[in-house]
């Protein structure tokens, strides 16, 4: 009978519960300001997919395929209330963070309200895909 003996064969561990937790904290509260307007992340309100860390012959591997949801609230620079929500509808560990793409919806849209959408596109996405590309290192810290 062969034993797995410090891990060298295949172990996986689902990591999706830890995932969610890590989104919930690291994307709310997220902000950014720009030209008078301003935008804030809120909460994260759904994460859906795979999140696995592996090990093989002793070395840790961090797979992951998710889709998140995540709602905001932002001021344009004239005051106008803005909220909605943005969809990243794959954060995988084999694409690249420049290729998420961040589907924003604004409730009762308006074109008064294209500052704050152009707002989380060129200031808040960034901000966003840094700590998405953080999971895989958090994870194997024990974050």
């Amino acid at each position: 009978m062969s034993r797995n003996v410090n891990n060298w064969h295949w172990v996986d561990k689902n990591c999706i519960n830890w995932a969610k937790t890590y989104f919930e904290t690291e994307l709310s509260g997220v902000s950014a300001e720009a030209n008078g307007s301003s935008v804030k992340t809120l909460a994260v309100t759904s994460v859906t997919g795979d999140v696995d860390v592996n090990q093989r012959k002793g070395k840790i591997i961090t797979i992951f395929d998710v889709a998140i949801t995540m709602t905001f609230e932002g001021t344009t620079a004239d005051g106008t209330a803005v909220t909605g929500k943005i969809e990243i509808p794959e954060v995988a560990h084999d694409t690249d963070e420049d290729d998420y793409v961040f589907d924003v919806s604004v409730d009762a849209d308006s074109t008064a309200k294209q500052p704050v959408r152009d707002l989380i596109r060129k200031s808040l996405a960034p901000l966003l895909r840094k700590k998405q590309s953080d999971l895989a290192a958090d994870k194997i810290k024990g974050k």
